[in-house]
């Protein structure tokens, strides 16, 4: 009898294939990493050779590096200049800062140069504390000191005393800032302290211990900006209409000594709305074309308060040109002038009030050429973050 081997059921094992996506291999990947980062590189190079970001403009207040010349054997001059030039000027540089500014303040709701611009509310910028720390100024953390308020009053007291000898007197005008006239529309994060401001202080202090008149043109534009804003939503400086009523403030405070000057009435002049456009603070954040003064105005003086302007002088110091004119009453005193930016936009209302003037844009006060103007008035002006320079005047 053959014995055959005990078989088992054995259990035989069912293959199983799974389907599952295929990831890219390693190689592809890195093909792919080394395309995009080639691409990356090469795009300055694309932009700058056909030009294709060039709606996007630098929005920079200085001239950008030139391109340089090699000169051998002066090599590393050439590399080092060069470096410099690639960084200002390379492909796509001012489209990357468009795209910036735009992502940091329409989504994340921040300024893109908080030291430079502050953003308000209701569609108003402000100055940071890049311009004098002006932040600080209006919290109260960088109040000017006694010493500083001595020093502008004996500054302006010698100037006083030597206009004085050349018959002529003196008059400063400190231009309130944006943050003065409206505090109401700062970020919350800005609060005003409760004690004086510098501009305060500095009126008091001439007020009681000197006889150098200050011309106080914040509560006529404080009055103003009740019927229409009196200072620029996207810029540094005021309106056109701001300017108008701050120079008829300045007139009258002068005719309080004058007395044969024409009256400033403010019916004088046709004041006619026209679509705003960005100023400088947009400007720096390449955003002027969608941040805009919601309006400007057009200005013009009746037929009897008409100037000529005989002179435009060039001035390196201030980027702003010197003006002279002559009023439509010859016979009337002579006024000098001396102004920062503020002060450009008060050439259309300024000379239709004295015989002959000379607006000067700088931050001194030169007595010679007050001497040369034979000049009976003469005004400083200032804005009002920048007074501590009245020291140096």
């Amino acid at each position: 009898m053959t014995a055959y081997p005990k078989t088992e059921n054995v259990e035989v094992p069912t293959l199983v294939v799974a389907t599952s996506t295929r990831r890219p291999s390693v190689r592809f990947r890195a093909v792919l990493a080394g395309v995009c980062f080639a691409v990356l590189l090469i795009m300055p190079a694309v932009d700058q050779w056909l030009h294709l970001s060039a709606r996007f403009q630098s929005t920079e207040k200085r001239a950008l590096a030139a391109q340089p010349t090699l000169n051998f054997p002066h090599v590393k001059t050439f590399v080092h200049q060069y470096e410099q030039y690639f960084n200002e000027n390379f492909g796509w540089r001012n489209a990357l800062f468009y795209a910036y500014s735009s992502w940091k303040l329409n989504v994340v709701g921040e300024s893109p140069l908080p030291e430079k611009v502050v953003v308000g509310k209701r569609g108003w910028f402000y100055p940071g504390n890049y311009f004098a720390q002006i932040v600080d100024q209006h919290r109260g953390v960088d109040p000017i000191q006694p010493r500083e308020l001595r020093a502008i009053k004996e500054r302006l007291i010698y100037y006083q005393r030597h206009l004085a000898r050349q018959g002529a007197r003196l008059y400063v005008m400190v231009v309130p800032d944006s943050y003065t006239i409206y505090p109401e529309n700062l970020p919350d994060k800005i609060k005003r302290h409760n004690g004086p401001s510098n501009l305060d202080r500095l009126r008091t202090y001439l007020a009681q211990r000197s006889s150098v008149p200050m011309i106080d043109t914040q509560p006529a534009l404080t009055n103003a900006k009740k019927e229409r804003p009196v200072y620029c939503q996207t810029d540094t400086h005021w309106n056109d209409f701001g300017s108008l009523v701050a120079s008829l403030a300045m007139v009258d405070r002068v005719r309080q000594d004058f007395p044969q000057l024409a009256e400033p009435r403010l019916a004088d002049y046709q004041i006619k709305p026209v679509p705003g456009i960005g100023g400088d603070l947009t400007t720096m954040m390449a955003l002027h074309s969608v941040y805009r003064d919601s309006v400007q105005y057009s200005i013009k003086p009746g037929r009897s308060l008409l100037a000529r302007q005989t002179a435009t002088i060039p001035n390196p110091e201030m980027n702003l040109p010197s003006s002279r004119f002559t009023g439509p009453r010859p016979a009337m005193p002579r006024l000098l002038f001396i102004g920062d930016s503020f002060s450009y936009s008060m050439n259309q209302f300024v000379p239709q009030y004295f015989g002959e003037s000379f607006l000067v844009r700088s931050h001194r006060l030169d007595l010679a050429l007050a001497r040369a103007e034979r000049s009976d008035i003469v005004v400083v002006e200032i804005v009002e973050r920048n007074l501590r320079e009245l020291a140096d005047l």
